[in-house]
Parts: structure tokens; C-alpha cells; sequence
């Protein structure tokens, strides 16, 4: 009796399930089909990712560096491989945690505290970004959740990285697959007979942040790690001497392929040399002075149509933000609003082409202050224990990261590296500028290993810390 009951219900429903597959659309049914397999394989993907999170993430620095897979994503927007890694790399981790250790899975750092009211100022721009601040509409829904995503996405690789991490044998065999990666990239764009190497990565893999972290890491374990051998040592020395190379003589033009990794590796020999470097920069003043109106010259030869025009966008783009300046825009909608003042005689849409610009624009001055917050955080914590550390690659790396984070925040003045502008940089630019949040979230990885070790009651970090 209770079988022809079950049967006398499910026939109805199976009956009016095949009804309604042959009435949808072939779009509509590969999303249901692709919703399906997703929820068959988050739960696998959160058993790899609790057992062996290290593969994961080896796998989103090389999809990053070099892969150059790509998927049609909603509202036409072209997601990277690296985009989706990135995506299930958070999730994977929030899930895990939050099974795992409830509500106190999460450090108690002011780092911490930062990222996370960045992130919710992210997401409270986006929800003011729907109030009608013009008589014209902003970007549509989907612009606005990809440029939501990349705020969150960033904090949260942040986040995921600081705390997933618990042992240095993780963090040193994930820089040294970033920097054998980067090597092999940059001498496929260097090298004319090495270009067929090119083909496995995209020139958005290879934006600002990468160069800058490629020398920060690479010089900062050279000159740090004397666990390393000479000659690794030396071929360290040599890769951020090609990187260098690559970008004063062969591009030039592009200041952001040299100008901020110069600045990294003036960091990076401070730490070591700080003498040597504040006499250089003393001597450098007046040299500067004396030779400022060639240098300018030249500077104005090059790049006069660019200077011009960003100062004529920052201009506008005030007037755009005196909208809403606490909480900004919302992501992505300023783009549309510029057409509505004119630059330089033209009404036409167009970025600040300046990462702080941008996320005043977008998130307000409760989100740039936010940002700066974490960034204050970050630099204390990196600054203070590279310089108590033993000479190894803990401390190569926390004062790599110091290099790599000034490098970063020059990077800033010169385009949306560090949070990319769906419109400008973009999605596809999230290749480069993940490595930010990835190597950030490594020194506070490094901070908790070292917190750990002193309630283990570990007197030194000599004896561990290596």
C-alpha cells in the first residue's frame, strides 16, 4: 500500500520535471546541469581542500602565471581560470573554518580587523551603489557583482592564505613555485628563441604586481636566505637583474613594468645595506635637482598626453565623488556617470587610471582609510619581525614582502593594479595583482607560526624559525 503511494507521488513529479526540461531554453538547461555538478562536487572539492590545501593553491599561483584558460561569463565577461580558483579557494576555506572551529576560527590580529572592514565596506558601497546618484543609470547588475568580487576575493585570498598555512615548509615550497613560474615567464618574454613559452600565459598574468613580486622574492632570498646555496643564491640575483633589464631597455615606455620593481629592490637592500642606501639617496638629491629640468623634459616627451589627461579625469572625477565621498559609488558605476562632464571638450566614459582614485570613487574614504588600515597593519607586523628574525628564508620572505608591499602601493599612483578596475585592469588583470593578497597573507601565515611557537613556549626563534 505505502509502494503505490510513493509511486502515485513520484510519477506526477518525474512526468512534470521532463515537461519542464523540454520547455527551457539550451542556456537554461546547461545551467541547471552545471548547478547540479557543482553540488555534487563542492563537497569533494572541500575534502580535498581540508586534506591538501597546498595543491590548491600551487594550482591557483601557476593558473595565474601561466595558464591561459579562459570562460564566457555572465554579461559577457571573459572569467580566467585563475578568477574561478580564486573564488573556490575562499569559499573552500570559509566553509572548512566554519565547520571547523565555529566563530573563533579567525585571528584576533588588527590585520585582520582591517581586511574585514574593508570587505564590509565593499559590500555596503555596492548596496548604496543602487540608490540613483544621476539622472543616468550606473553599470548594470553584473559589471557591479564582478567588481564586488574582486574587492572580496582579495581579502579573502588574504584571509585564506594567513590562516591555512601553518607550517614554514608550506610558505617556502609556494615561493619558490611562484619565483620557478615567474622565471620561466620572464625569460619567455625576454629571450627571442624562448617564445614559445609565451603561449601558455596571457600578458594580463604578466601586469605590474607580478614583476614587482618576482624581484621582491627573488632578491630579498638572495641576499636573506644563507641557507641557499651560492649558485641559487646567485641565479636569484640574476633573475631580478633580467626582470630589471626587461623593463629599463627593452619597455621602457611602460613605467609600471620598472618603476616599481626598483622601488622593491631598494626595500629589499635597505634592510641590508642601510647606510649605503640612505648615502645613495642623500647623494641623489641634489644630482636630481641639478638634472630636473632634463628629466622632466624627458618625462613630458614620453608621457605629456598621459599626465594631462589623468589630471583632467581626477578633476571630474571629484565632482562625481561629491556624490556620496563616504561611501562612494559602489563598484563599477563611475564609469558611467563621466560622460555627464566634459574632459578636455569630449563627453565620453573613462577611468581614473589610479587605484586610490578608483576606490575612493567606488568604496569612499571609509574604504580607502580601511585599506591604508590594513595596509599600516601589514607593514608593522612585516617590518617588526624581519628585523628579529635569523638570517633565513623567514626573514628573506617578511622582508620581501615589506619590498613587495611599497612596491605595490607605487604601483597604485600608476594604474588599478592592486584592485583592479572592472573596466580598466579587470577581471583578467586579477591574474596579477592576486599575488598582492596571496604573499601579504603569507606574512600573517608566518606571524601566527611565530605566535604559535612562543605559547608552545619556545624561547627563540632561532631554534624554530630557520
Amino acid at each position: 500500500m505505502r509502494d503505490s503511494r510513493t509511486w502515485a507521488v513520484l510519477i506526477p513529479l518525474l512526468a512534470l520535471g521532463m515537461l519542464s526540461v523540454l520547455t527551457l531554453s539550451v542556456e537554461a538547461y546547461h545551467w541547471i546541469v552545471a548547478g547540479l555538478l557543482l553540488a555534487i562536487a563542492f563537497p569533494l572539492a572541500l575534502i580535498i581542500q581540508a586534506r591538501n590545501s597546498l595543491l590548491v593553491y600551487a594550482i591557483l599561483i601557476l593558473s595565474a602565471v601561466a595558464c591561459p584558460l579562459e570562460f564566457q561569463g555572465p554579461s559577457g565577461t571573459n572569467l580566467s581560470f585563475a578568477f574561478l580558483m580564486a573564488i573556490y579557494v575562499c569559499l573552500s576555506w570559509l566553509a572548512t573554518a566554519v565547520f571547523a572551529g565555529g566563530s573563533s576560527f579567525l585571528d584576533s590580529s588588527s590585520a585582520v580587523f582591517a581586511v574585514l572592514f574593508f570587505m564590509g565596506t565593499s559590500l555596503t558601497s555596492f548596496l548604496t551603489g543602487q540608490y540613483p546618484w544621476f539622472s543616468v543609470p550606473g553599470a548594470s547588475l553584473g559589471p557591479q557583482i564582478a567588481g564586488l568580487s574582486i574587492f572580496l576575493l582579495s581579502g579573502g585570498l588574504f584571509l585564506s592564505v594567513g590562516h591555512q598555512f601553518i607550517r614554514l615548509g608550506q610558505l617556502r615550497w609556494l615561493t619558490w613555485l611562484f619565483v620557478g613560474a615567474g622565471s620561466v615567464a620572464c625569460l619567455a618574454d625576454v629571450v627571442p628563441f624562448l617564445g614559445f613559452l609565451s603561449r601558455v600565459t596571457r600578458p594580463e598574468s604578466l601586469g605590474s604586481v607580478f614583476w614587482i613580486w618576482l624581484v621582491a622574492l627573488a632578491i630579498s632570498q638572495a641576499i636573506f636566505n644563507r641557507h641557499l646555496s651560492a649558485p641559487a643564491r646567485l641565479a636569484l640575483a640574476c633573475l631580478t637583474v633580467l626582470v630589471l633589464f626587461r623593463g629599463l631597455v627593452l619597455a621602457y615606455s611602460w613605467v609600471s613594468g620598472w618603476l616599481p620593481p626598483l622601488v622593491a629592490l631598494g626595500v629589499v637592500l635597505f634592510f641590508r645595506l642601510p647606510r649605503l642606501c640612505m648615502s645613495l639617496a642623500f647623494l641623489a638629491v641634489p644630482v636630481s635637482l641639478f638634472q630636473a629640468s632634463t628629466i622632466w623634459t624627458s618625462f613630458m616627451a614620453n608621457e605629456s598626453y598621459s599626465y594631462l589627461t589623468r589630471l583632467e579625469a581626477w578633476k571630474v572625477l571629484w565632482q562625481i565623488i561629491e556624490k556620496n565621498p563616504l561611501l562612494g559609488l559602489g563598484p563599477a558605476n563611475y564609469y558611467h556617470y563621466t560622460p555627464l562632464y566634459s574632459i578636455l571638450g569630449w563627453h565620453v566614459t573613462f577611468t581614473s587610471h589610479n587605484n586610490y582614485i578608483d576606490l575612493i570613487a567606488q568604496v569612499g574614504l571609509i574604504g580607502i582609510l580601511a585599506f591604508f588600515w590594513l595596509i599600516f597593519e601589514v607593514s608593522r607586523m612585516t617590518v617588526r619581525l624581519g628585523s628579529k628574525m635569523p638570517f633565513g628564508f623567514a626573514k628573506g620572505y617578511m622582508i620581501g614582502v615589506t619590498g613587495g608591499l611599497a612596491a605595490t602601493l607605487v604601483s597604485g599612483m600608476l594604474a588599478d593594479w592592486i584592485i583592479p578596475f572592472v573596466y580598466n585592469v579587470g577581471i583578467r588583470g586579477f591574474r596579477s595583482s592576486l599575488l598582492f593578497w596571496v604573499f601579504l597573507g603569507g606574512a600573517l601565515a608566518l606571524k601566527r607560526m611565530i605566535a604559535n611557537l612562543e605559547i608552545s613556549g619556545i624561547p627563540s626563534m632561532r631554534q624554530a624559525i630557520p
